[in-house]
């Protein structure tokens, strides 16, 4: 009897386990310390640190190469972080030794977490979301727990030209006729990633915009609510419980924006991660606040 009570137990326990790995997708996006740990010597493992080279260089997880900003995003205009060009990417991409088999592990090298989220959904454009996980924590996550940093530098060998393909996902980023059309209709939900002064139109955000506020029909969830003070993902339930709060519980499409298209991405991950179809609003309210009265805009707490 007590064996048949053990087995029962066993079988309970990995039912359990199964039904949350089913329901929760982000685990395939974000992966732990455990699992960095273990697959440090994997074949085709790439590690990059998302930081600038004075931070990396204070140290930083063995094997991990930096890429900074500038080698992912590009400025058109007066709008900052945009998608960069694919031949430049692609060079960049190479020069870390990616090829199309590797597996890129991204590390918050920042004090926050947002460029590296902006990584991600870079790669995603370009179809290589499925070579990449983020680690969970970071380097600042990494250091709280202690484990070992160094200021070695790791060098990959460069890859040859033709061996990193792209498979373009290009309807993942929207533009500002695609969250006029759809805000606020029951297929579509956009989300604000901004913090709450700004969705709000606050006083203190009035010398930031000319029209402070947030887009007519937007949600907010704060890109910042999503991690925990040493960038650890917050549990599942509580992230899903932000986006339900702003009506986000079906099968409906996630817009994600912020003030440029940065802290977005980590709203757009997310909502990846939790099963819903995923844009992005690349330029933002950055864009928004230049446009027409026909671009329309809502202050205080609700969404229309």
């Amino acid at each position: 009897m007590q064996k048949l009570r053990i087995g029962i137990t066993l079988a309970l326990l990995l039912s359990v386990s199964t039904v949350f790995a089913q329901k929760n997708g982000l685990d395939k996006i974000i992966v732990s310390q455990e699992w960095m740990q273990d697959h440090m010597n994997d074949k085709n493992l790439v590690i990059l640190q998302v930081s600038g080279q004075d931070q990396f260089d204070d140290g930083h997880i063995a094997g991990t190469q930096v890429i900074e900003p500038a080698e992912y995003a590009i400025r058109v205009g007066n709008l900052s972080w945009e998608i960069p060009n694919a031949d430049s990417l692609n060079l960049a991409l190479r020069s870390k030794g990616i090829s199309s088999k590797s597996k890129i592990v991204l590390v918050h090298g920042r004090p926050a977490h947002a460029a590296t989220f902006r990584l991600y959904f870079t790669l995603d454009y370009f179809g290589l979301a499925k070579n990449a996980v983020i680690l969970d924590g970071g380097l600042k996550g990494w250091k709280y727990k202690g484990l070992e940093t160094t200021k070695e530098v790791t060098e990959n060998e460069p890859v040859p030209e033709g061996r990193l393909k792209f498979k373009m996902n290009t309807s993942i980023k929207v533009d500002k006729d695609y969250v006029k059309a759809n805000a606020g209709t029951d297929k579509v939900n956009v989300i604000d990633a901004r913090r709450a002064n700004f969705y709000e139109g606050a006083e203190d955000t009035r010398d930031s915009y000319k029209r402070s506020g947030h887009v007519a029909g937007a949600g907010n969830v704060c890109w910042m609510d999503i991690v925990d003070e040493n960038l650890f993902m917050r549990d599942y339930d509580t992230i899903k419980a932000l986006y339900e709060a702003q009506g986000v519980n079906g099968k409906e499409e996630v817009v994600a924006y912020c003030h440029v298209g940065l802290r977005a991405s980590v709203i757009y991950t997310v909502a990846k991660g939790l099963g819903f179809k995923a844009k992005l609003y690349d330029g933002s309210y950055n864009e928004w606040d230049t446009l027409s009265e026909e671009y329309p805009v809502k202050t205080g707490k609700d969404k229309k």
